[in-house]
């Protein structure tokens, strides 16, 4: 008879419905004291609830759900040889391999396994060329899948490894899904749901907001116009009209953009002299390569300056910079799924006062910036500069005669009198005297006293004009883990 069943569902489509039962609830609280409206969401299973008086929240709810042969798109799916399995809820787990005559060559009874994501590997057991029926279930729910072997294993062994004696059902990952979890006043908070049936209280750190349009460090991201909707975007080089001339660019987009999750979004500015291949040359200041090993996918901008008289010479950044930097935002926002909270800007030498430049009129657009081998003289700043904060970083060579920590004190220009003019404007406490670099390692001073959600840090080191730079016995560039650690604090 199993033979019969085998057929049919080896011609069906492979989608299988299963319904898994949610009892999850818990309450969120501060220092002890409950949270009353906090907006509790339960990410993959797509529900959202708000805490009562108590702080309490609750899940009680039959989900019904499609799976199919896809990866990761139910509770077992199947790709290169390989089982993964999602499991709400303790389970018994069996898999079965049959040949294409319907005779059963292995049978694997794993016993019941707890709640969370495990992967079975059947490569290299089987001839090569030979269709294989792979039919895996968990508890009365199954699914069967097509398997055709590329080629023999060379004594590789079917299942995960744990130990030299035992071979085993691999468990991937405790979490099945995320809590997200914000309330006004507070951080938000992201936990991992190992189970749907369980008690999870969540705790959130209070902040005070007063005068923050951002809603903290860790607020939850405001999705851009383009969410949603595919991109055509796509890593290299382009063009974009801004005052009525074409202006060179080049971008990089992480492999793993997602249209639907908002973005962290880079600009950068070169220096004077320089164009977009140095942006390419330089991995984007190093954001690009710490990004990426962090896994945290986003989108690295570089925009060729204007120069003050033609489009391709790139010498210089200049006023009309400023409508170019409005262009390109609302370009991306409407293109790409960009995080409208998270927008920064980072340049070096004229790229770092272009940076500065912006800072003093674009407050409200920029979450952070980050100057490298700034100065506060010799680039196009506005009549008037604003006095609304805005985070900010800074790094300073105490041997830069380009840019450097002081170049005039009465006039208070210098690298010097930017971290000051920041200090103030987010409200930090002004120390009688800046800590600079004087031997040893580089030191990097934070203010003290500032808006929450406005830090100010000012970088010094040993050396020159540059973007690079490494501690006494270090191959680190400590310029980009700063600068790449002080975006992120977001």
């Amino acid at each position: 008879m199993h033979h019969r069943w085998l057929n049919i569902l080896v011609l069906s489509s492979g989608v299988l419905i299963h319904a898994e039962t949610i009892n999850l609830h818990g309450t969120v609280s501060s220092g002890g004291k409950p949270i009353s409206g906090a907006n509790v969401t339960l990410m993959k299973a797509g529900a959202k609830v708000t805490t009562g008086a108590d702080g309490a929240y609750s899940f009680t709810q039959l989900n019904t759900a499609l799976s199919s042969r896809a990866p990761g798109a139910g509770m077992i799916s199947f790709s290169g040889g390989v089982l993964e399995f999602k499991l709400a809820e303790s389970s018994p787990v069996a898999i079965e391999v049959f040949d294409i005559k319907s005779n059963r060559l292995k049978a694997e009874n794993l016993g019941t396994q707890g709640a969370g994501q495990y992967r079975f590997d059947i490569t290299g057991k089987y001839p090569a060329n030979q269709l294989l029926i792979v039919r895996a279930s968990v508890g009365r729910i199954a699914s069967t899948f097509r398997y055709l072997p590329m080629g023999v294993g060379n004594g590789a062994q079917a299942g995960l490894v744990k130990s030299a004696e035992s071979r085993a059902f691999a468990k991937t990952a405790a979490a099945i899904d995320s809590l997200e979890v914000t309330a006004s006043g507070y951080s938000a908070r992201k936990v991992m749901v190992e189970s749907y049936d369980a008690k999870l209280d969540v705790s959130l750190d209070k902040v005070d907001n007063s005068g923050d349009i951002w809603g903290g460090l860790k607020n939850p991201p405001v999705k851009s116009a383009g969410c949603g909707k595919a991109t055509t975007i796509k890593t290299g080089a382009g063009t974009l009209m801004s005052g009525g001339v074409q202006r060179p660019y080049v971008v990089d987009v992480s492999a793993n953009y997602d249209m639907n999750h908002p973005h962290r979004f880079f600009f950068n500015s070169h220096g004077q002299g320089s164009n977009t291949s140095n942006y390419l040359k330089d991995n984007y200041y190093d954001m690009k390569p710490n990004a990426a090993a962090a896994n945290e996918p986003g989108v690295f901008f570089g925009g060729q300056g204007y120069g003050g008289s033609s489009s391709t010479s790139g010498s210089a950044w200049s006023e009309k910079d400023h409508a170019f930097f409005d262009d390109v935002v609302t370009f991306f926002k409407n293109n790409m799924c960009i995080d409208e909270t998270r927008i920064f800007t980072i340049g070096m030498s004229m790229g770092g006062m272009q940076t500065y430049s912006l800072s003093t009129t674009h407050a409200k657009k920029i979450r952070a910036g980050v100057g490298i081998a700034a100065a506060n003289f010799n680039i196009w700043l506005p009549a008037t500069r604003g006095t609304e904060p805005e985070a900010w970083m800074q790094t300073t060579g105490m041997s830069d005669g380009t840019c450097p920590w002081i170049s005039n004190e009465a006039q208070k220009r210098g690298s010097k009198f930017i971290a000051l003019e920041k200090a103030a404007n987010n409200g930090c406490t002004i120390p009688a005297e800046i800590p600079t670099w004087k031997s040893g390692a580089h030191v990097c001073y934070d203010f003290q006293g500032c808006k929450p959600g406005y830090p100010v840090k000012a970088c010094t080191f040993n050396g020159g004009h540059s973007h690079q730079a490494r501690d006494p016995g270090s191959t680190v560039n400590w310029i980009g883990v700063e600068s790449y650690k002080f975006f992120t604090q977001f």
